[in-house]
């Protein structure tokens, strides 16, 4: 591969985030367009020939888990601290009002997430595999109207905060009240079926940014013939404890996981 090649990202494309119009996005396209083909391309210049199309599936692994620990996370926290400086942030440890919800997360970060429950005696395991099976059929209407925390929520704190998804990073609200209001109605059943709790005010415009870099391991996905797709986490973490092999399958270019 010629690793001076700009690689973007139109075969990936970029979401949009949930209540994020696209006059207000415009400005911060470009940019993030930029971002994440830069990643793309700086990661597809690291690979050797072990890691492209039809190379070692654990060495490919291997280069996925390092780029996103040496390069995409990094990034991420970067994207974050630089919005955060300037914008009225009320998240602090232990308020965790939004981690009642799915989760959209590449499979990479999905990955992730499954190799810090390697132990067959962690107690996360169980909680991830019943949980699992709980949401499977709803929506994410639904999944949030449930009150239920995600499973990886250990005393109100994330018990994978170092390699949780790029999603949970980026989601950031400006009024903790109000989340913490929103989900009370609903853990006291104040909120009807069909109907939306209080609306929560979240910054759209860094999940945007953060889009970047989720884009960008799509895009490296695609370089090395690996399922790219968007997942849903607890699903797709349960699914690895279930079978680990799906982690070696997926590394060999299998489409192993449900895409969401």
């Amino acid at each position: 591969m010629d690793s001076l090649e700009i690689r973007g990202i139109d075969d990936v494309g970029l979401p949009m985030p949930i209540g994020l119009p696209e006059e207000v996005a415009e400005p911060f396209v470009e940019h993030v367009v930029t971002k994440a083909a830069a990643l793309r391309t700086q990661a597809m210049a690291l690979a050797g020939p072990d890691v492209v199309v039809g190379g070692n599936p654990w060495v490919r692994l291997k280069f996925m888990v390092d780029i996103m620990a040496a390069s995409i996370l990094p990034q991420t926290e970067q994207t974050v601290a630089e919005f955060s400086a300037e914008a009225d942030i009320q998240c602090r440890a232990g308020c965790s009002f939004c981690c009642h919800q799915n989760v959209d997360a590449t499979i990479p970060e999905a990955i992730l997430v499954a190799l810090q429950l390697g132990n067959e005696a962690d107690p996360r395991r169980a909680a991830v595999l019943a949980a699992a099976d709980a949401f499977r059929d709803l929506d994410d209407d639904a999944r949030i109207m449930t009150g239920k925390p995600c499973p990886l929520l250990v005393d109100h704190h994330c018990s994978v905060y170092q390699a949780r998804p790029i999603n949970c990073r980026s989601f950031m609200s400006p009024d903790a009240t109000n989340c913490r209001e929103s989900m009370r109605r609903i853990e006291a059943g104040e909120v009807e079926a069909g109907q939306a709790p209080l609306p929560i005010e979240v910054y759209v415009v860094l999940r945007f940014l953060c889009g970047g870099e989720q884009a960008a391991i799509r895009g490296i996905c695609r370089d090395l013939g690996l399922q790219s797709d968007i997942v849903e986490m607890t699903q797709t973490v349960a699914a690895i404890i279930r079978d680990p092999n799906l982690i070696a399958r997926w590394a060999a270019g299998e489409h192993v996981f449900a895409a969401r």
